[in-house]
């Protein structure tokens, strides 16, 4: 595909890098427009979205340079793009700082937990169809060889050498799988606001709903899967059971089912 949109002498602009930008930018404005609906100030959804991606990306590229130090001082501008290659540690490492430093923000700010979280739902789903997208184009996050007419073969070396995809072989395109999930659940989740009856029930139905699907699609990944349970599932299947738990949790009818404080906005 196009990991690169074009390059000018030694300057690159790498497609992931761009559809990242345009997911964050996109995901936070959805994610502003529901914060408004439920009662939350729009302003404090965005330094909430903010902190969570900043601290994701800045904090795992940090880790990642001082564990290849070495690296870094032979290829600085490499080590501090957007382009480098997504792994699952990587991807692990962003998730976990990120959930941190949102915690934290809605504790210092005291923020109402679950309903800032079916905030931050719809516009989470549609930032990750984006960047499917961008994985797409970029060749990161592929899947396994297929005989299917639609399978996808990569050509560009820089998807090679960014993301290791396997070339000129026809691949399942999981990614465009996961895109039309994601896109499928901000539909359903915007379609939902109106209509929930207790907080945390976008969430918790981002959550399952999410976990359930990319659990059965991690089996059309590629081979860079991290396996456990002497290959019985992988890391990510692992993760996504958890967010099918906690999901389904949150969907529970609890006795405190009443939505505080946002009768007069969760109207459009």
């Amino acid at each position: 595909m196009y990991p690169r949109l074009f390059q000018i002498g030694p300057l690159t602009l790498p497609t992931y890098g761009v559809f990242a930008a345009i997911a964050l930018i996109a995901g936070l404005m959805l994610a502003m427009r529901t914060a408004a609906r439920l009662g939350i100030s729009p302003d404090s959804m965005w330094n909430f979205g903010l902190t969570t991606v900043v601290s994701a990306v800045l904090g795992s590229r940090l880790l990642l340079i001082f564990s290849h130090w070495h690296d870094f001082l032979s290829y600085p501008l490499v080590m501090l793009s957007i382009a480098i290659p997504r792994t699952v540690n990587s991807v692990l490492t962003e998730l976990g700082l990120g959930a941190c430093a949102g915690l934290l923000y809605m504790t210092l700010k005291r923020m109402p937990w679950l309903r800032t979280l079916d905030a931050t739902a719809p516009g989470w789903a549609l930032g990750q169809a984006i960047l499917m997208l961008g994985c797409f184009f970029a060749g990161c996050d592929y899947g396994r060889p297929t005989a299917m007419p639609w399978g996808v073969v990569f050509h560009s070396r820089w998807a090679a050498m960014w993301n290791g995809t396997p070339l000129e072989v026809k691949l399942q395109p999981v990614q465009i799988y996961l895109c039309a999930v994601e896109l499928a659940l901000c539909l359903l989740l915007t379609w939902w606001l109106p209509r929930r009856r207790q907080t945390g029930e976008l969430a918790g139905a981002y959550l399952l709903l999410a976990g359930v699907a990319q659990f059965f699609l991690d089996f059309y990944r590629g081979e860079n899967r991290l396996l456990l349970l002497h290959g019985a599932v992988s890391l990510t299947q692992a993760i996504d059971f958890g967010m099918v738990i906690f999901g389904g949790l949150l969907l529970l009818e609890r006795s405190d089912a009443g939505i505080e404080g946002t009768s007069a906005a969760v109207h459009p």
